[in-house]
């Protein structure tokens, strides 16, 4: 269960991904991060300096707002606050609310294709995973050398470490994976293989 620590009257949930912002006045902008999210709003670092009240598209490779995995959606935003980020690679912190998804035909393709290091390949197997010394159940969504989408009712937050038991059909054998996760939302969440120890 994720608690609502802060007085807001929606919850935010852990989520970070490289995202594009972009508007007449800056053009296309890569440097900047998504690192929360709500379901109106969005907390996003970059070195751009934008003022409040500002409308921008925000581009997401990997939207927790989409219905599927790894899936690139764009938004119209605004800026509601900007803060200095004193402790981050980055020079400013902002808040977003969410006006609508993004429809007029501007920013709807991905600007990060083809530059993922291991390609996914759909797959849906039934799988188990280990967290905190408890097991779960799940479903892979897609699979590449790299890393896993599972899809599950009891998702992991962002850094723990995951065990991921992975039936091999073709030799009738379990392979068992260990894994980080990179980003999590309410319906699943995304590991990157790592060597076990």
């Amino acid at each position: 269960m994720i608690l609502n620590l802060e007085n807001r009257d929606k919850t935010r949930f852990e989520h970070e991904s490289a995202v594009t912002l972009e508007n007449k006045k800056i053009g296309l902008q890569r440097s900047a991060r998504m690192y929360n999210y709500s379901d109106c709003g969005l907390y996003i670092e970059a070195d751009q300096r934008l003022e409040p009240e500002t409308e921008i598209i925000i581009g997401i490779p990997n939207s927790p707002f989409a219905s599927e995995p790894d899936k690139f959606e764009s938004y119209r935003g605004v800026v509601k606050w900007r803060n200095h980020s004193e402790l981050s690679a980055y020079y400013y912190g902002y808040g977003f609310k969410i006006i609508k998804k993004n429809t007029s035909g501007d920013s709807d393709e991905d600007p990060y294709v083809g530059s993922r290091e291991h390609p996914r390949k759909d797959c849906a197997i039934a799988v188990r995973y280990e967290s905190d010394n408890q097991i779960y159940e799940g479903a892979t969504e897609n699979v590449s050398s790299g890393g896993v989408f599972i899809k599950t009712l009891d998702p992991v937050t962002v850094g723990r470490v995951v065990r991921i038991d992975i039936p091999i059909k073709k030799k009738g054998k379990i392979k068992r994976l260990t894994g980080k996760v990179t980003w999590s939302t309410r319906n699943g969440f995304g590991v990157r293989f790592v060597r076990s120890e």
